[in-house]
């Protein structure tokens, strides 16, 4: 305090500031340290210099090399240290070459050697990890420039453009939006480099004892007439296929549909890097129209390869051929009406909801809100697809409409379907369902409360549990979802249920709150295997399906008020299919 006041005295304090100073500038050390302790009596510390062994064991060998490391910039400087580096490194790589070298030699020795990548493998690795070109031309100086072997700026700029020059990579900008130019050159590429890394994954289709069936019968190409379905892409159980998703989805900011081309037959099909950007289209609304517009040349490519099928290890394969996406973006490709139409799922003939005008229709079909019908026996079928593109094909456009054709004719297909797939190859919106079925949820929360307490105590509950997601389970709306959770907010939520159910226990009855309860912790176990992308075995597809059969009917039973929406259908009816068929939802 003294010193930092200035309250000090030149004659009498100035030798022991000399000493402070000394003490802390000065870089050598006394020869002895004499300390002065509380009763009077003095230590003294001498130093003294004892040898090290001159053979050590290895972990002692190794500390002592590190040791030596770090103070050898200090001694020498930073070029004789590096002088010195390669010197010890070019000793270690003799005693190998000489096979006198230990293990650990050994191992450093392959560590040492560059790999000698080329420039677009370089781009490979700077895109894989997300390098910016600026980041990775300052470590490449900061390694030793070209001494390092890596490539320059320049380089890599030339490789980039030669790889966009490639047919597989070739992309044009059409008023629509960015499209691949050739689609079958990048699904062959992808197979290329999957069958070269051993990292083709056989995909087998499972029967009715969900026992996978092998793949024996080879494929040949056959000409499709006009009068068959052109696109059912359903091949026999035992034929060796290859499974090819097309995926649309709506979103961002600012808004665009995506096409995207998912390869199953690898471990992470999902991965960003896994996948084919088909085109991106500036788009508010996946309307038909524009979709149609902007597909309709990757739509002939997808009908090509179903044809011809693909190659892999010289080996041709048929491509079984499935579609995802959101409910929004199926119903479109489907020239399906919409959730709101009489008959909303894009996999059976269900209606909506019990009505006089079509009774027979859902004496026939049965209802989405009966949940006492046995497993579902109206699925839709490709037929009835290729039927529907015939009507509404642009010959017949004069004289088809809806409006001429019965309910139980067109069964809410409004449009001619962009695709005429095997009802049975349509993903069951994993993703979608998650975020669907959790926001419903949160909002029964809401409901249970407004039912029992009145809208003045729903509200500031509604409130409370906004911001109990957001402090508490860590997650927030995303703009670019309208607003609903985004699918790994959803796990969170699910995997943080207790924080949700902290408030409801005082403002609802407790045999409320105990079911409420029970649909999040079915819920929680719904999600471990909905979403994905690996073969479960038989006995997680029967839990699955009991589990999701007791989460909806568990929901009507206590909540009778919430209907039975498309994706409470697709979940209960139509999911546990998919998985016992296929072994995985999340394709």
């Amino acid at each position: 305090m003294l010193l930092r006041s200035g309250a000090f005295w030149k004659d009498r304090d100035g030798p022991t500031l000399q000493q402070i100073a000394a003490a802390i500038l000065l870089h050598d050390c006394p020869p002895e340290f004499r300390v002065k302790r509380a009763n009077g009596r003095e230590s003294v510390y001498v130093q003294r210099m004892s040898p090290h062994k001159a053979r050590v064991k290895r972990s002692q060998r190794y500390h002592r090399s590190a040791i030596g490391s770090s103070l050898l910039p200090k001694v020498v400087g930073s070029q004789e240290d590096a002088d010195v580096a390669s010197n010890v490194q070019s000793v270690a790589l003799g005693a190998v070459a000489s096979g006198r070298a230990t293990v650990a030699q050994r191992r450093r020795s392959k560590a040492a050697q560059p790999l000698p990548l080329t420039p677009e493998q370089h781009l490979g690795l700077i895109e894989t990890y997300g390098v910016s070109l600026t980041a990775f031309n300052g470590i490449r100086r900061g390694l030793g420039g070209s001494r390092a072997g890596l490539a320059s700026q320049p380089v890599l700029r030339a490789a980039r453009d030669r790889l966009a020059d490639l047919p597989a990579k070739r992309v044009t900008v059409t008023s629509t939006g960015a499209h691949l130019v050739n689609l079958k050159e990048a699904v062959a590429e992808k197979l290329i480099a999957l069958s070269v890394s051993n990292g083709f994954v056989e995909r087998l289709i499972r029967g009715a004892d969900s026992v996978p069936i092998p793949q024996t019968e080879a494929y040949s190409p056959s000409s499709v007439g006009s009068g068959s379905c052109p696109l059912e892409a359903s091949t026999p159980p035992n034929m060796k296929d290859v499974h090819l998703a097309l995926g649309f989805d709506k979103g961002g900011s600012p808004s665009s549909v995506k096409v995207v081309l998912v390869l199953a037959n690898q471990k992470h099909p999902h991965r960003l890097s896994n996948t084919i950007l088909v085109a991106v289209c500036p788009a508010e609304k996946d309307s038909y129209d524009e979709v149609s517009e902007m597909q309709k040349e990757h739509l002939q490519h997808v009908r090509d390869h179903v044809r011809d099928g693909v190659v892999v290890n010289g080996e041709r394969r048929a491509v079984r051929l499935f579609l995802t996406g959101d409910y929004e973006a199926l119903c479109t490709c489907h020239g399906h009406k919409g959730a709101s139409a009489t008959m909303p799922c894009l996999m059976c003939y269900s209606t909506k909801t019990a009505c006089a005008l079509h009774a027979e229709l859902d004496e026939r079909f049965g209802t989405l809100q009966d949940l006492e019908l046995p497993a579902a026996t109206n699925l839709r079928k490709a037929e009835h697809l290729c039927t529907m593109a015939d009507t509404f094909a642009p010959a017949a456009l004069l004289n088809a409409t809806t409006s001429r054709l019965s309910q139980d004719a067109h069964r809410s297909i409004a449009r001619a379907p962009l695709l005429s797939l095997d009802p049975r190859q349509v993903v069951p919106i994993p993703l979608h369902i998650t975020m669907g079925v959790t926001t419903r949820l949160l909002r029964l929360a809401v409901e249970l409360i407004i039912s029992c307490r009145g809208r003045a105590v729903g509200l500031p509950y509604a409130y409370e549990l906004a911001e109990t997601l957001r402090t508490s389970v860590r997650v927030s709306p995303a703009p670019y979802h309208e607003g609903v959770f985004i699918g790994r907010a959803c796990h969170a939520i699910a995997e943080g249920g207790d924080a949700v159910l902290r408030t409801p226990p005082g403002l609802v009855p407790e045999r409320d709150h105990v079911a409420y309860k029970r649909l999040w912790a079915l819920w929680r176990k719904l999600l471990r295997t909905l979403n994905r992308a690996v073969d479960v075995s038989p006995v997680e597809v029967r839990d699955f399906r009991s589990c999701a059969d007791l989460f909806v009917r568990h929901l009507k039973l206590c909540f009778p008020w919430v209907s039975i929406s498309p994706k409470l259908h697709i979940l209960f009816r139509h999911a546990a299919d998919f998985l016992s068929r296929f072994g995985s939802i999340g394709i």
